[in-house]
């Protein structure tokens, strides 16, 4: 089973060198591996000069303006030609035996179509700071999951997404929405009535993931933000049901947060308002635009090839 192992990454070189360098020390060795740099610069491509020498090794540009990792996710996706799938962030390392975990899983189950898998952080004082992580809990509700699942770990069917379509590119980090790009995935997997399983045996580690606690807040802020967006775009596009069960969530939430604020807290208000502002914002934005579907997924591969650079030399010349 070939497994296409798709990196989106933007000005974290250092941390992308490891996470490259983790997945090439794999048990499992069936694979090709695209990381889609939107860095300005060319530090990615230079220091990524001693894997291109092995075929499995692809570095793609993606310097469309506005987008962002979601963007690069479709584009990688687009570009490659495993059955499974997987994705992990540019600030993470895998574990030895986590590709052999996932093809494990697969091959034991025809029916199964997504895998959420762990991420773990390294030690770290809380009163500095936060990593995030996600420790995989087995006994996730259906409609808890997609709130919760970290995109730093997801492997998929490539069949999949010729039903449920790619990443909404207004989703995540560098795009209109902030954040969540995970989320929006998740949630539609759910509603397809797609197999998926919850695994934290196959782990990453978020070694490079600590933020200060000034940058953890505004990180924190845009989830907040993102998760409303990506309801009010569900509710747009028709799916009455996210809707009514996000607002639904937030009468519940916004209660407690104005009763926090009344004994002297309001972190949880601002909270609540980053969600609904999100949500208006998310259901203002064009349905039909920003989620890349299964055909427009495959009519992207040829301009995926093209966009492939040497990793050896200065790429800024090359654009997608």
């Amino acid at each position: 089973m070939l497994v296409s192992i798709v990196i989106p990454t933007k000005q974290r070189p250092q941390a992308l060198y490891h996470a490259v360098q983790s997945v090439f020390g794999s048990t499992y060795q069936q694979f090709e591996l695209f990381v889609v740099d939107q860095s300005p610069d060319d530090e990615s491509a230079i220091i990524l000069a001693p894997f291109r020498s092995d075929p499995r090794f692809h570095y793609l540009l993606n310097r469309r303006p506005g987008f962002g990792a979601a963007s690069s996710r479709n584009l990688g996706i687009a570009a490659s030609n495993g059955e499974v799938i997987a994705l992990i962030d540019d600030d993470v390392e895998v574990q030895p035996n986590w590709l052999e975990q996932i093809v494990t899983e697969f091959q034991a189950d025809p029916e199964l179509e997504f895998i959420a898998g762990r991420l773990t952080a390294p030690p770290y004082d809380p009163a500095t700071g936060f990593t995030p992580a996600f420790d995989a809990w087995p006994h996730l509700s259906r409609w808890h999951f997609p709130l919760h699942a970290s995109g730093a770990n997801f492997s998929m069917r490539r069949r999949l997404f010729d039903r449920i379509g790619g990443y909404d590119e207004f989703c995540g980090p560098g795009s209109r929405l902030r954040a969540s790009d995970d989320t929006d995935l998740c949630w539609r997997i759910v509603r397809s009535g797609a197999r998926y399983k919850i695994c934290p045996h196959i782990e990453v580690v978020h070694t490079y993931g600590f933020r200060p606690r000034a940058e953890a807040e505004a990180l924190f802020a845009r989830y907040q933000y993102g998760n409303g967006g990506n309801f009010g775009r569900f509710t747009r596009r028709g799916d009455l049901f996210a809707g009514a069960w996000f607002l639904a969530r937030e009468g519940k939430h916004l209660a407690r947060a104005i009763w926090s604020a009344l004994r002297g807290d309001r972190r949880e208000l601002f909270y609540a308002g980053r969600r609904l502002r999100g949500f208006w914002d998310g259901f203002r934005l064009p349905p039909g635009e920003g989620l890349v579907n299964g055909e427009q997924l495959r009519h992207m591969q040829s301009a995926a090839r093209a966009a492939e650079v040497p990793v050896a030399t200065p790429t800024s010349s090359v654009c997608l």
